[in-house]
């Protein structure tokens, strides 16, 4: 399974244009994933390496949000 932070890994070695950095988004599977874990923080059954699992993805999302307003700055979208 790629986590969040590997999915991220993977676009940004590509080489991505700024367009494709604007279009990013999550795999369905990352997506699935994560709604996973919230679920399971919100019945407060979620294990240590879930709610390791959880914070990772927000800072990689977090990561990826930061790429998509630079590259909206640099092509003059507004952000």
């Amino acid at each position: 399974m790629v986590n969040a932070y590997d999915e991220i890994l993977d676009f940004v070695t590509s080489g991505p244009s700024l367009q494709a950095i604007v279009d990013f988004r999550h795999s369905q599977t990352t997506l699935e994933r994560v709604a996973y874990l919230m679920q399971r923080q919100i019945i407060e059954v979620i294990t240590e390496s879930e709610r390791e699992e959880l914070r990772e993805f927000q800072k990689a999302d977090y990561f990826i949000e930061q790429l998509k307003i630079r590259a909206r700055r640099r092509l003059g979208l507004p952000t």
